[in-house]
């Protein structure tokens, strides 16, 4: 059955070395006077322009990846309390925002691909082509939010052999048979890719590859 193009951002497909029910989070900041929201499954880089510890959404590129955002807590202007919700809004908060990010090294994500590049050709069972082992470059999409929740709009966009990109792909997902994304030879397949170019991964020179 053939995708369809409906992309979510990158969903927690598994664990590495974090507690399954955490995913290795760590508390990051976001400063309150950054309007640009971000949404779960969002990828999130650190403030470039500053050495102040804050986050932002990611942007496509190589600059390295503070990790996945999942949710945050914040004191919120309108409600005139805290309040914790999976997306960050970009207004209404007072101080900094405490974002909880995805950074395990070893996590792996569910992601959508884009219209052409990440199904495979041949067949299932043998290959002519494959984007498994070969790292990825995402575009952010746009973000919804639908009944109070916030879901990121990312995708996987394109292939490449700089090392730097910020993901690898390391497998394809065909199961079960006729769900969303799981026809691997056609259009927007999902597949699932680990971390290449993230601060928990990053040994100064470079990134140090998935193991």
């Amino acid at each position: 059955m053939a995708n369809t193009n409906a992309p979510f951002g990158f969903a927690q497909y598994q664990g590495g070395a974090g507690a399954s029910a955490t995913f290795g989070m760590t508390r990051r900041r976001i400063a309150s006077t950054n309007a640009t929201a971000v949404y779960a499954g969002d990828p999130v880089m650190p403030v470039i322009t500053s050495a102040t510890g804050y986050i932002t959404q990611g942007a496509a590129g190589t600059t390295v990846l503070a990790g996945i955002f999942s949710s945050c807590e914040f004191l919120s202007i309108s409600n005139g309390r805290k309040v914790w919700r999976n997306y960050y809004p970009g207004s209404d908060a007072t101080g900094d925002v405490f974002a909880y990010v995805v950074d395990d090294p070893q996590a792996r994500f569910r992601v959508q691909g884009n219209g052409t590049t990440f199904n495979i050709t041949g067949t299932t069972s043998t290959w002519t082509s494959s984007p498994v082992g070969q790292y990825a470059q995402f575009s952010i999409g746009t973000g919804t939010v639908v009944g109070g929740y916030g879901q990121s709009g990312a995708f996987l966009n394109t292939l490449g052999t700089t090392v730097t990109l910020p993901f690898i792909v390391t497998d394809l997902i065909d199961q079960p048979p006729g769900s969303p994304g799981a026809d691997p030879t056609t259009a927007f397949n999902h597949v699932v890719v680990g971390f290449n170019n993230e601060w928990m991964r990053d040994n100064g020179a470079g990134p140090t590859g998935i193991s």
